[in-house]
């Protein structure tokens, strides 16, 4: 009982707190990004706001010690010259012996009397007022015939000393609250800086996470991996992100559906009255339904041509709907497995004795995306063969996890003006005008490219067209 009960008094106060932090930052990133600021930067405006302050009241008090250094100075000075005219003065009166010479001398030697305690009293330290006190011994305030002039110049010359130097002891403590000062406002900022940085890089840190986030879900969604839920959280901006791309994901998960169904649907009903129509044109092509006259040659053969080339278009955008597939979902394939396919696919040319393929196929076990390798090979090669005059080179090749696919004609080559348009779906050279072909070949390949995230180059060679296909294989991504 006394464990739950600790328990159920602990539990609360941490779970509030959990909450909290969670509220906290799940508000938008401008007001968490102001409140660490504030929070960092409360602490330095406020030091600053104190050091200003205390240096300007310090400087006033440095400032005002300064004037009453120079009026006690100025007082000290007035001081000897008063002691030095009175002793003129008392001279000259033993020679006149005037009595209201002696009564204004008497009255002088009473205010030099006041100044005397004022000045000790300005500077109250031990020494010093030791030494004023002497002073004021040496002064008469009766009878001013008692006076030794010598022994009073000695005192106040050893006054005077001690004097400056409790003057200058007095600025060099104000100098040092200014340095102490200066000493507590450097101690404190180098405290606070490394506490902002660390808020601030805290911030930045969060930030970042949050944009990896982002960019793995668009690198996750750009792949093709459109199952799973989309999970970000964090900011109220990320929140309304993960929102709008978790309909994204589920509008691109149903449109590749939706387009995956639409393919399956034309390959059934197309290709289906296809068969009969091309079974059609070859029984009136034959004999056994009777001869016919050019008219109907010249037709059938049309009907021909047209169900051949239907049938290429249809192959060629359910290839084009497969090289589209996420690269994740392909199978893979040895390099040396992948060119014996395709060795017997093009066999029948290399017994052609115009047309002749040169395979150079280096041995490498590593696996490589089996339908979109294979499917921008064969519109490459079908390419080459079809505008190469007697020879066309295929080399495939694995070094360093980068796969090399290399197809030299020796054809008519490429038209500059065309190289901008040449991956363009339905686009047709006008060197291919003379040749077979929807125009969805090269759009195959870069579809295919781009999902092996590749690059693809054309060059026109001495006599031909040389193309080079490259991409990171498995291992090196």
């Amino acid at each position: 009982m006394t464990i739950d009960r600790l328990k159920k008094q602990v539990a609360p106060p941490f779970i509030k707190l959990k909450k909290s932090q969670e509220n906290f930052f799940s508000r938008s990133l401008g007001f968490q990004a102001k409140l660490a600021l504030a929070v960092a930067l409360i602490p330095i405006i406020a030091l600053t706001i104190w050091y200003a302050n205390h240096v300007s009241s310090e400087q006033q008090r440095m400032h005002q010690a300064y004037v009453n250094n120079h009026q006690l100075i100025l007082e000290f000075s007035s001081l000897k010259e008063d002691i030095s005219a009175l002793e003129k003065a008392q001279k000259n009166n033993h020679l006149l012996n005037s009595p209201a010479l002696q009564n204004s001398i008497e009255n002088k030697w009473k205010m030099t009397h006041k100044r005397i305690i004022l000045l000790k009293n300005a500077i109250v330290e031990t020494a010093l007022v030791a030494n004023w006190q002497q002073v004021l011994s040496l002064v008469p305030i009766y009878d001013s015939h008692l006076v030794s002039y010598k022994d009073l110049h000695n005192q106040l010359s050893t006054t005077e000393k001690l004097f400056h130097q409790a003057l200058a002891m007095r600025l060099a403590a104000k100098r040092a609250n200014i340095s102490y000062a200066n000493h507590w406002f450097v101690a404190l900022l180098l405290i606070l800086l490394p506490v902002f940085i660390m808020i601030s890089l805290a911030l930045i840190h969060r930030v970042t996470q949050q944009l990896y986030k982002v960019e793995h879900t668009l690198s996750r969604l750009g792949d093709g991996k459109y199952s799973g839920e989309i999970e970000l959280h964090g900011s109220n901006e990320l929140s309304k992100l993960g929102q709008k791309l978790s309909w994204l994901n589920d509008e691109l998960q149903r449109s590749h559906a939706q387009k995956d169904s639409f393919l399956r649907h034309v390959s059934h009903e197309l290709k289906t009255p296809l068969s009969s129509l091309s079974e059609g044109n070859s029984l009136l092509q034959s004999d056994d339904i009777g001869i016919l006259n050019l008219q109907q040659q010249r037709i059938v053969t049309i009907m021909g041509t047209s169900l051949t080339r239907l049938n290429i278009l249809i192959d060629d955008l359910l290839n084009y709907s497969a090289a589209s597939h996420p690269l994740h979902q392909q199978k893979r394939k040895a390099l040396n497995s992948l060119a014996l396919d395709l060795q017997t696919q093009f066999g029948t040319h290399s017994l052609s004795h115009t047309k002749h393929i040169d395979w150079q196929i280096s041995d490498s076990t590593e696996g490589l995306p089996y339908m979109p390798c294979k499917l921008i090979l064969i519109q490459l090669i079908n390419n080459a063969l079809q505008y190469a005059k007697h020879k066309v080179q295929v080399s495939l090749s694995v070094q360093n996890h980068i796969a090399t696919f290399s197809i030299v004609d020796d054809g008519v080559g490429i038209e500059s003006s065309e190289l901008a348009q040449l991956m363009q779906p339905f686009f047709r050279g006008q060197h291919s005008h003379s040749h077979s072909g929807s125009g969805l070949g090269l759009a195959i390949v870069e579809e295919s490219v781009k999902q092996l995230k590749g690059n693809i180059q054309f060059n026109n060679v001495e006599s031909g067209t040389h193309i080079c296909v490259q991409f990171p294989v498995e291992g090196s991504q």
